[in-house]
């Protein structure tokens, strides 16, 4: 029992030993056999579409290689029918100075060709490239190279990118567009969170408009593929119209409610330097007032200091006959003609007789100023000078007759 047990083992063993032969051998003959493939395969992504480092990411710098590797790609079929002259369907491509794929096309990646598109409120024309699609390069031929394609590429509200799929920019676009067969162009339209004055996003999208992949698009011709992608420009143009109208209306309110602002704050400020000027005024005359009132009852209290001191000075009238001293009877002519006679001592003075016209003046309320003049006609003598002359001094005694002149008029 023994033995025949060694002899299953050894007969184990020798089969395991030959599966393993077998897996080497057959790993070396599938070596041989892909390393031609795998060195093929090599070949084709080196081509003209496929960068070094293809997977390096999604940098400004890598994504920017992809678009101008597909635009070079575009080029050298303007660059062949240029040198080779006009042959076969070579009438459709554009060799126009004016539609070269070099201003159709973008040479940025796709984020900079969003953020682009959003600035200027385009329509962003996505084309992703499979090199190793049969119909891949009629269809840059026919349909991306034609004038009428070049030509719509080139109208205002439109930006336009191409990259391959064998590079990271195009692996990541064709995962996001969700393609499933090439070629592939979609129309997507920038959709911004929020907008400034200037119509300039700071969070934006890109929501799909149209879309057009596999047979369904190569089979088309030219005049077949434009009318789809003419019909959504004109719809995005009729949006971006209404949305310039919506801005411009609110651009229109806020001006208006600027200018009604500033307007109420222009009335706001005259009516405050209104009331300030009202104020300032009221103060002025009330100062003035008070000034007026404070001048009134230092000139009263002035004129009757005055009229004290003139009652001071002023006797009483002597009698007729019988006085203790001399008298001289003084007739006085009042400016306004009225004769006034009145009699003093004659050791009274000047300045005794101005104060009795004095008092005289106020108790009948005559107005005068107090610069009196006194004169006599003859002989002609004023006795504006010395007031401190006496009655018989001044040649007055026994009588005379004195013309009162106001100095001041």
């Amino acid at each position: 029992m023994s033995s025949s047990t060694a002899n299953r083992n050894r007969n184990g063993s020798q089969q395991q030993g030959a599966m393993t032969r077998l897996a080497s051998s057959l790993k070396s003959v599938l070596a041989t056999l892909l390393t031609p493939l795998l060195s093929l395969f090599r070949l084709l992504l080196s081509g003209r579409l496929s960068p070094g480092d293809e997977y390096d990411g999604l940098s400004a710098a890598v994504t920017a290689k992809a678009s101008q590797q597909f635009v070079s790609y575009l080029r050298s079929f303007q660059n062949t029918i240029g040198s080779s002259g006009n042959n076969g369907n070579s009438s459709s491509i554009s060799n126009n100075n004016n539609n070269t794929v070099d201003q159709a096309w973008l040479t940025t990646g796709f984020a900079a060709a969003q953020e682009q598109a959003t600035q200027q409120q385009s329509l962003l024309l996505v084309y992703l490239h499979s090199p190793l699609h049969r119909s891949s390069e009629t269809f840059c031929k026919q349909i991306l190279c034609h004038d009428s394609m070049v030509a719509f590429i080139n109208q205002p509200h439109i930006t336009a990118l191409g990259v391959s799929v064998h590079t990271a920019q195009g692996a990541y676009l064709a995962q996001l567009l969700q393609a499933s067969c090439y070629p592939f162009l979609a129309l997507l339209q920038p959709r911004a969170s929020t907008s400034g004055n200037n119509g300039s996003s700071s969070n934006s999208s890109m929501s799909l408009v149209l879309r057009a992949e596999g047979p369904a698009l190569t089979e088309l011709s030219v005049q077949q593929v434009l009318p789809h992608f003419q019909t959504a420009r004109q719809r995005h143009q009729a949006t971006v119209a209404e949305a310039e109208a919506r801005r411009l209306q609110r651009q229109e309110e806020s001006d208006l409610r600027r200018e009604q602002d500033e307007e109420y704050q222009q009335a706001l400020l005259a009516d405050q330097e209104r009331e300030r000027q009202q104020r300032e005024e009221a103060e002025r005359e009330a100062r003035r007032f008070r000034e007026e009132k404070e001048e009134e009852e230092r000139q009263q209290k002035e004129a009757a200091s005055k009229l004290d001191n003139a009652r001071a000075q002023v006797p009483t009238e002597p009698p007729a006959t019988g006085a203790t001293g001399p008298v001289t009877t003084i007739r006085f002519v009042l400016p306004s003609g009225t004769k006034l006679n009145r009699r003093f001592y004659s050791s009274e003075n000047i300045g005794g007789i101005l104060a009795y016209l004095a008092i005289y003046f106020h108790e009948n309320e005559i107005e005068m100023s107090d610069n009196i003049g006194l004169s006599t006609n003859f002989p002609k003598k004023s006795y504006n000078e010395d007031r401190s002359l006496t009655l018989e001094e001044a040649g007055l005694a026994p009588q005379a007759v004195l013309m009162v002149q106001d100095l001041d008029v």
